[in-house]
């Protein structure tokens, strides 16, 4: 099934591009909506799905977090801050063919790998130490 470039779908990707960082479903909304007040927050949600489909943006979904989406759809990791929810990239130095994963359940094919690492960031540190 081909799928559509509507006017809202691009709104949405202009958004996503435009975001220094992993902007939230909620926070590409609040963006959108201040020049598109039109545009529901579903119509965000099935844009961001739509274009994560695609392959035109990425997703970043912490454990026990909210999704995240980003401009970026290299292959890269992040750091999930488990107090306050910011997502950022981790450059992490290694060789893919090097990784030797096997899985615990026979048969099963490994596709493609995820790297989220968690802490505090540093204005959560901050906070913390009264700063």
């Amino acid at each position: 099934m081909e799928r559509r470039n509507t006017m809202q779908k691009e709104i949405t990707y202009s958004a996503v591009q435009s975001f220094d960082g992993h902007p939230s479903a909620d926070d590409i909304y609040t963006i959108v909506s201040k020049e598109h007040s039109t545009i529901s927050k579903a119509t965000i949600y099935r844009n961001l799905a739509s274009l994560y489909e695609e392959g035109r943006i990425g997703k970043v979904i912490p454990v026990g977090g909210e999704a995240h989406y980003d401009h970026r759809v290299d292959k890269h990791h992040h750091a999930y801050c488990r107090k306050c929810g910011h997502v950022i990239d981790v450059a992490v130095s290694y060789k893919e063919p090097e990784i030797v994963a096997e899985p615990e359940e026979e048969g099963f094919m490994i596709t493609s790998h995820e790297l989220i690492f968690e802490g505090i960031c540093s204005r959560c540190r901050k906070k913390e130490k009264g700063e």
